[in-house]
């Protein structure tokens, strides 16, 4: 698990040049979709999905998950890792230290 340091410095790189919360959020958003190695295995409300790509809708980032040939849209937030994705770990996690701190 990354530290906080490291945490900090990943939100850094994904804020960098953002003024608002807006603009934050539409940095990790982009961020996320280029560090984030696509697809990857997830769980939802216990559930095993596949975390297939990313949708930002000015509110929230949201993961597009698939399960059974269906899609659905899920906020990254409440996805919970599986070992099989723990390279993805480090940017969810800075993420969800950022938007604690908002």
């Amino acid at each position: 698990m990354p530290n906080n340091k490291q945490l900090d410095n990943l939100i850094e790189e994904a804020t960098v040049d953002c003024y608002d919360e807006y603009e934050c959020l539409a940095g990790f958003s982009s961020y996320l979709g280029d560090k984030l190695l696509f697809p990857f295995s997830a769980q939802i409300v216990g559930e095993e999905v596949k975390v297939v790509g990313l949708d930002f809708d000015e509110e929230q980032i949201k993961a597009v998950c698939e399960k059974q040939g269906k899609k659905y849209k899920i906020n990254i937030l409440n996805i919970e890792y599986t070992q099989k994705n723990v390279k993805n770990y480090q940017y969810i996690e800075a993420f969800r230290k950022w938007f604690g701190r908002k």
